[in-house]
């Protein structure tokens, strides 16, 4: 009879496997959503997961403003697509609750809900110098599209266009 070169048995193999996925996916895991968390405290949602490089200036009482004297939007370390709306907006000043309300449901926010700060017609205008296409005013949509199927609070944003278009557009 042959002799099994695996001293451990197939249950402690399986054991191991599953401590080193879970050990694994709480070292990673997504970060909270707690609508308390002041814009500079990183710790209250992500807990000691390192998310800012190191030696970055602190970001007690910085604002999006700040975050631009370093990351302009058109520069090579604009932050353009790379942080969350939710930071964004957060840093600018808005609150999960003026755009959530107080329920706790992880749902979108209604595209009405947007327009009491972003105007549909005001933002088609502000981006109208975007090429080969003004993402806000569409020839299929005007400017009624609903802001969500592009514009992500809490996960990155992605390009509706692109399911029939090679627009390619950079989105925040």
């Amino acid at each position: 009879m042959h002799k099994s070169l695996n001293p451990v048995g197939p249950t402690a193999v399986l054991a191991a496997a599953l401590l080193l996925t879970l050990v694994s996916a709480s070292a990673f895991a997504a970060p909270k959503r707690l609508a308390t968390a002041k814009p500079d405290n990183c710790v209250a949602c992500h807990g000691k997961e390192q998310v800012l490089p190191a030696g970055h200036p602190k970001t007690a009482k910085m604002t999006f403003a700040n975050c631009l004297e370093c990351h302009p939007k058109d520069g090579p370390s604009s932050l353009s697509g790379k942080l969350p709306l939710s930071h964004k907006h957060h840093l600018s000043g808005a609150n999960c609750v003026q755009c959530h309300g107080k329920s706790k449901k992880k749902e979108p926010v209604a595209a009405e809900v947007c327009h009491t700060c972003h105007e549909p017609e005001q933002l088609a205008r502000k981006t109208s110098g975007i090429k080969p296409q003004n993402p806000h005013t569409s020839k299929h949509y005007g400017t009624s599209l609903d802001c969500n199927n592009c514009h992500h609070q809490h996960e990155k944003s992605e390009d509706f266009c692109i399911q029939c278009h090679t627009f390619n557009f950079k989105l925040p």
